[in-house]
Formats: structure tokens, C-alpha cells, sequence
């Protein structure tokens, strides 16, 4: 089993340029709780313990699974693991962040078939989220206030405050787009800018407005890398300033595994798994529903208890 991963980690070191995916029986489980009827010996663990830095040492991901926990049973139906799986590249979460791997229907077969999907649902309307370092701009809440104040909305102030909302979004979109701008292109055109002035100064003396104007670029460098440094701590959720400096595509890769981790995929009904949009939504208020309403019984009976007044 040994060789196994050092072959596997061998072609995935050759092929670390290219978006990877290793997929199939790997006839070994990552946890204890991922089989079920199977004791566990030394041997076990030490197999659990060579998969899981096979994974680590390659930084794959284990995507995450909807349906049933186990891929694999024996027929007398005394013993399930989860053998079967797919793991994927930090690079493919990057492009493909919403995959998830799908236990399929029980067949003849001692494997349950399992299938890789990209599917984005559609849940409706997005929250109204900002975004940090748009604050940093100069501007930004001169044009907020402007726009804000020309909007005519009609009805009741909820429902007027809502269409405002809506304007906005819409407006802080081509406002991001045309003058916020990308960050990532922002920073590159000014640092081949410093570095064109950096070589005239190599060879010659640079004039007096060259300097300034090196200065000036160094200045809006600066504010770039804050935008970025705030942009990035912002989809982390962590305060990096007290913490650490940034690591974007460790904590981007964090992030999106998150995500993943925390979708509703979908809700079991009366025993049947179930994930159309409309009936997880129903069920998701159903839910709710019954946790917050409350009833004339109360169900609580203190009997004869007797509590002391306040004088």
C-alpha cells in the first residue's frame, strides 16, 4: 500500500502544473467512522495513517459527498466502508469550486457507484454584501451618499428601503468594474511602471519629475496591497493584522472548502433524500416554524413550588 501513494505522489509531482483528480476504490478509509462492522487493527490505522499524508503531502481535497455514507458492503450486509472517492487539486477548487461527489443508487455490485457534479444552485436573491477595502477609495462614500439620495422609491419605508438597496447594488457593480477596478492588473501596471523608472535610473541620472512620480507610484502601490491585504482578510474572516501576514491562495483554498463544507445540499423527507430547491425551502421554514412558534402550553408544571418575593 506504501508504494501506492509513492507512485501516485511521484505522478502527481511530475504533473503539478495540471489540475488534478484521482478517482476510484482506494480500498482504504481516512477515519475510524467511515466503515462500520470491520474491527480495527494496527495494520488498519497505519493504512489510514499512509492515505491521509498521501493526501496531505499532495494537497488534495476531499470534496464533499451527498447521499449515503458508505460505498462499499459485504453482501450479508455486516460490514460498510466509505472505499470509494474523489480527490481533487487545490488548483480545480480554484476553477470548479461547487463539485461534490454523489453516491448513486445500490446496484448487484458490492460498490455504490459514485459521481462527480458541478452544480450551482440558484437559491434566489443574493444578500446586500460591501466589500472592505472598497472604504479605502477615495470617493466611495461621496458616490454612496450621492446615489442614494437620488434614488425615488415608492411605499412603505421596508419596502422602499429595499428597492434603494437593490439600486444600489446595482450601481456599486459598474462603480467596482469601471473605477475600483482589479486589484491584481492595478498592481502589476504600476510595478512594471516602477520598474521601467527603476532602469532608467540604473543608466542615468533620473530628472526631478521622474523621482516624484516614482514616489507617487509607490505611494499607489501601497494603497493597492492595503485593498488586497483587506479584500483577503475580509473572505478569510480572520484579522490578519493581529495574526499574521497574508497567504491568499492557502486561505482562498480554506475558504472555498468551507463553503462546501457548510451548502445545504439538500433535506431528507419522510426518509427520501431530497434536493430540489422548492422543497428544501419549505422544509428549511416548516422547520423553522415549529422551533419558533409558540403555544398557550408552554409544557412547563412547577406543582407546589414556591418562590420568594421581593419586598
Amino acid at each position: 500500500m506504501l508504494k501506492q501513494w509513492e507512485d501516485l505522489s511521484s505522478f502527481r509531482r511530475t504533473n503539478q502544473n495540471m489540475v488534478g483528480c484521482f478517482c476510484g476504490d482506494f480500498n482504504v478509509v481516512r477515519r475510524e467512522d467511515e466503515r462500520k462492522g470491520i474491527r480495527g487493527g494496527s495494520s488498519q490505522r497505519k493504512e489510514m495513517s499512509g492515505f491521509n499524508g498521501f493526501i496531505d503531502t499532495n494537497c488534495l481535497v476531499d470534496i464533499p459527498t451527498v447521499g449515503k455514507k458508505y460505498t462499499w458492503f459485504k453482501p450479508n450486509g455486516t460490514a460498510k466502508s466509505r472505499l470509494d472517492r474523489f480527490l481533487v487539486s487545490e488548483e480545480w477548487i480554484q476553477i470548479w469550486p461547487f463539485y461534490k461527489q454523489y453516491v448513486q443508487q445500490r446496484t448487484v455490485s458490492d460498490h455504490y457507484a459514485i459521481v462527480a457534479k458541478y452544480w450551482v444552485k440558484d437559491w434566489g436573491p443574493k444578500p446586500f454584501r460591501s466589500i472592505d477595502a472598497w472604504f479605502l477609495e477615495p470617493g466611495f462614500k461621496a458616490f454612496v451618499q450621492e446615489k442614494w439620495g437620488s434614488y425615488n422609491s415608492q411605499g412603505n419605508s421596508m419596502s422602499s428601503f429595499k428597492e434603494k438597496l437593490k439600486s444600489l447594488k446595482a450601481d456599486l457593480k459598474v462603480w467596482n468594474r469601471n473605477v475600483f477596478g482589479c486589484l491584481q492588473t492595478s498592481q502589476r501596471k504600476i510595478q512594471m511602471e516602477i520598474e521601467t523608472l527603476d532602469t532608467k535610473d540604473d543608466n542615468e541620472d533620473l530628472e526631478e519629475h521622474y523621482r516624484l512620480k516614482r514616489m507617487e507610484l509607490l505611494s499607489q502601490l501601497r494603497m493597492v496591497d492595503s485593498k488586497m491585504d483587506s479584500l483577503s482578510r475580509q473572505e478569510a474572516r480572520a484579522n490578519w493584522c493581529k495574526f499574521g501576514d497574508m497567504n491568499s491562495k492557502f486561505y482562498h483554498s480554506a475558504i472555498r472548502w468551507r463553503r462546501l463544507k457548510n451548502e445545504v445540499k439538500g433535506v431528507e423527507v419522510r426518509g427520501q433524500w431530497c434536493e430540489e430547491l422548492e422543497v428544501v425551502r419549505r422544509e428549511a421554514k416548516s422547520l423553522f416554524e415549529k422551533r419558533f412558534t409558540a403555544t398557550q402550553d408552554f409544557g412547563v408544571n412547577l406543582g407546589s413550588v414556591e418562590f420568594k418575593c421581593l419586598p
